[in-house]
C-alpha cells in the first residue's frame, strides 16, 4: 500500500539524510581537528564586524593581529564568540604552511554539530527501518508457527497516535473467545490506508484470522489480506 511505502521511504530518507552528515561532518573535522601543522600563538582582536547573510541572518567578521616570524598579520577567524571584543588578546593557532589561516580551538568545537545532527538522524532513521524488519520478521514467523484462531471484527477506527502526511491510518479491533481459559482476548490490526468499512459489510467479512505465539498472546499478527490482496494502489 501506499502509506506503508511512504512510512519506509521516510526512514530511509532519515538515515540517508544522516549518514551525509555524518560523513561530510566526519571528513570537515579530520581537517578543522588536524592541529599538526599549526602553531598556537596570541593575536589581539583588530575589528569585529556585521553582516546579512543571503538568508537574512545577522552574522559578525572577527579580524585578528599576530606575529609569525617577525611579520605582522591579520586575517579573518574562524568563528565569532559573544565574550569577543576589540582590542581583546586571545589564544590562536595558524597553518605553519598558510599563516595567514587562523583558528580558536574553542570554536573548532562547533563543527562537531554536522557529525552530531547527522548521528542523531542515522538513529532515528536506523532505529525505524530495525522496528519495521523486525516486524516483517515476526509476522512472517508467527504465520509459520503461530496457533491460528479466528477473531470476530468488533470495530474499524483511525489511529490517531500516527500520520503519514497528514492521513491517519485505520485499524480494525477484533475480539476472541478462548474456551480453554474462558477469557476474551482483543486483537488490534497493523495500520491500514484505506477504510475497510464498506469492504467488510458488502463481503459480509465477521471475522479474521489471527496467529497468536500461545506461550506470549501479546505477540500476535491479525491476517488482512482478504482485504488487502483485492487492493490495487496505482498512485
Amino acid at each position: 500500500m501506499k502509506g506503508n511505502k511512504v512510512e519506509n521511504l521516510i526512514w530511509i530518507i532519515f538515515f540517508g539524510i544522516g549518514l551525509i552528515f555524518v560523513i561530510i561532518g566526519m571528513i570537515i573535522c579530520v581537517n578543522v581537528f588536524n592541529y599538526k601543522n599549526k602553531v598556537e600563538t596570541t593575536g589581539i582582536i583588530t575589528e569585529i564586524g556585521s553582516y546579512k547573510d543571503l538568508d537574512g541572518q545577522r552574522e559578525n567578521s572577527v579580524y585578528v593581529e599576530y606575529t609569525v616570524d617577525g611579520r605582522v598579520y591579520e586575517s579573518a577567524l574562524n568563528g565569532y564568540s559573544s565574550n569577543f571584543y576589540e582590542g581583546k588578546e586571545i589564544e590562536i593557532y595558524y597553518d605553519i604552511n598558510n599563516p595567514s589561516k587562523i583558528g580558536v580551538k574553542s570554536i573548532d568545537y562547533v563543527f562537531l554539530i554536522f557529525p552530531g545532527i547527522g548521528l542523531i538522524f542515522v538513529v532515528i532513521g536506523g532505529v525505524g527501518i530495525f522496528i519495521r524488519v523486525r516486524k516483517s520478521s515476526l509476522e512472517k514467523k508467527l504465520k509459520t508457527y503461530g496457533q491460528k484462531v479466528y477473531a470476530k471484527i468488533i470495530d474499524v477506527g483511525y489511529n490517531t497516535r500516527y500520520s503519514v502526511n497528514g492521513r491517519h491510518p485505520f485499524n480494525i479491533i477484533c475480539q476472541w473467545d478462548n474456551e480453554i481459559d474462558g477469557k476474551k482476548y482483543i486483537f488490534k490490526s497493523g495500520n491500514i490506508w484505506f477504510d475497510p468499512t464498506v469492504d467488510i459489510k458488502e463481503r459480509g467479512i465477521e471475522s479474521l484470522p489471527v496467529y497468536i505465539d500461545m506461550e506470549n498472546k501479546k505477540k500476535y499478527v491479525i491476517d488482512i489480506s482478504i482485504l488487502t490482496d483485492e487492493v490495487v494502489d496505482l498512485t
